[in-house]
């Protein structure tokens, strides 16, 4: 019964909302782009890594944005064989959805999440997949038309002793606005 109560209570305020004009998101427009960034995770070795991102409107008139996300990270390892140490390459690849909230000059706020798998090289050979998920809060600052600074901060949680705080920093390319080639 409380259930039923509950459900019409929201239906009546559901009708009593009045319809205003639209509100235009985002102001800063985040149209499709490019970043390229550089993270520090406390927890990881190496500490600094770096990655690539794309990202584009989903739903451009609400801020409703996705991301497509790849993380780098070098891992130096020690061939079983030879003996001798290299570099590998450990990833990950997320899919995400951010909203933009607040828009001020040529600043933006975007609050979201990511989620997708990570690779990694397992010893003595072989690749190990994990699942890897974070929420994210993105600020955006428009340098020019065609370049930005994006800062995004991952928080990953981490079973057993809580919440890991990821910090990005990077250039954000919007594709529409570089300047045309000269033939």
């Amino acid at each position: 019964m409380k259930k039923i109560i509950v459900c019409a209570l929201f239906a009546m305020v559901a009708f009593g909302q009045t319809t205003t004009t639209p509100v235009n998101f985002p102001a800063v427009p985040l149209p499709g782009a490019v970043a390229a960034f550089g993270e520090f995770n406390q927890l990881s070795s190496p500490r600094f890594t770096m990655g690539v991102s794309a990202i584009y409107p989903v739903v451009g008139s609400v801020g409703i944005y996705g991301t497509t996300t790849a993380d780098i990270l070098p891992k130096k390892a020690i061939d079983p064989t030879t003996g001798r140490s290299f570099y590998a390459i450990s990833s990950s690849l997320r899919q995400g959805f951010h909203k933009d909230l607040l828009d001020t000059g040529n600043f933006s706020f975007l609050l979201g999440g990511d989620v997708g798998p990570s690779f990694s090289q397992s010893q003595p050979s072989g690749i190990n997949v994990n699942f890897s998920t974070s929420f994210v809060a993105t600020g955006i600052y428009q340098v020019t038309p065609a370049f930005s600074v994006i800062v995004p901060v991952r928080m990953l949680y981490v079973s057993g002793i809580g919440w890991n705080p990821i910090a990005e920093a990077g250039i954000v390319i919007n594709l529409k606005n570089l300047p045309k080639g000269k033939q």
